[in-house]
């Protein structure tokens, strides 16, 4: 059970005012200016600051992922061709009926036309007009409207460290089975990049596959610590050399294999840019430490029934209420290829 109590900091634009309940009220806003780089804030922000956070099992956790991470689906124009392919994201903020998720760029860069499955598997079409790319680094909000209501994220800008537990939640591509299954993978941080590629700091253990770009990376508290959206793979040279495979072949085999390592922008980077770019939007962030895994982990995977996924067995069914053009939920997996 992760009870605990809250003090809320509001930070409002060119105002500097504050709102502090509990007796730590300098240190939070201490603490708030680092997250933010130091700078003037240019977004309305709720902080929201637990002590202590709790950790939680790799259940809890995922219980709380599957209330908040989404599905985007996108189709894109190509010589006369239509391509579909699809790509994941987390809901970090609300405005009212107003709900923006945050996303990987190249799960919507390019596309003509995007939807996006919400939680409780409802369909909302996209404004791709309406996207907010962040600049120099690989994420973007998208934003939907809903009346009804849905969880948000808690953001932990906190310092990441190597070692510590890490949760993956995101729509791979159908496997075998032809099934879409929102997926939830357990790990460890193994590194950290000397320096950011498009925002990419993070490395880490988990299993992950195409079609989980943008989901979000949770920590044991419950709480976006980064965003998903790349992984190594099987270099193709290295196949055609020792394998003897032909330059085709290799490539085509490579983009399938993953060396095990994948790569996330940590969540303090949407922070730092959100504010730069003037985008005003309510976040709730917790910047304690990271807590230590309570109990066992437990990776779901498609031969693993122990934790409680999300299915879309009728992702067609969802896509023709929108008159999109699509045959079955295998075209997701075998065109864009290495867009998501």
């Amino acid at each position: 059970m992760n009870s605990r109590r809250t003090d809320r900091i509001i930070f409002a634009k060119n105002d500097m005012y504050l709102f502090l309940m509990g007796k730590h009220s300098m240190q939070f806003y201490d603490r708030a200016a680092a997250i933010l780089g130091g700078g003037a804030i240019a977004s309305a922000l709720v902080l929201t600051v637990a002590q202590p956070t709790f950790a939680l099992t790799g259940a809890q956790v995922n219980a709380i992922a599957k209330e908040v991470t989404v599905l985007i689906v996108g189709q894109r124009e190509s010589n006369g061709e239509t391509f579909v392919g699809h790509g994941s994201g987390v809901i970090v903020t609300q405005d009212g009926n107003k709900y923006y998720a945050l996303t990987n760029m190249h799960v919507v860069s390019g596309l003509s036309s995007a939807i996006l499955v919400t939680p409780d598997e409802t369909v909302r079409e996209l404004d791709l007009s309406q996207v907010q790319p962040l600049p120099g680094v690989d994420l973007a909000l998208v934003e939907f409207t809903s009346d009804n209501t849905y969880e948000v994220a808690t953001l932990a800008p906190a310092t990441t460290s190597e070692g510590q537990s890490v949760f993956v939640s995101g729509w791979p591509s159908p496997g075998v089975t032809g099934q879409l299954v929102r997926q939830f993978t357990s790990g460890e941080i193994s590194g950290f990049l000397g320096e950011p590629v498009e925002g990419y700091e993070i490395i880490y253990t988990n299993t992950t596959r195409r079609g989980m770009s943008g989901g979000p990376v949770f920590d044991a508290g419950g709480r976006v610590i980064a965003i998903h959206g790349m992984g190594d793979y099987e270099d193709p040279n290295r196949l055609t050399g020792i394998e003897g495979m032909s330059p085709e072949a290799a490539s085509n085999i490579a983009s399938l294999i993953k060396p095990g390592f994948n790569y996330s922008i940590p969540i303090k980077t949407y922070m730092q840019l959100a504010a730069q770019e003037g985008i005003f939007l309510a976040t709730e962030v917790d910047n304690a430490p990271a807590p230590d895994l309570a109990g066992s982990t437990t990776v779901a995977t498609e031969d693993n029934n122990t934790i409680e996924r999300s299915t879309l067995d009728e992702v067609n069914d969802v896509l023709n209420t929108l008159d999109r053009t699509t045959d079955t939920i295998d075209r997701i997996d075998n065109t864009l290829d290495g867009l998501f």
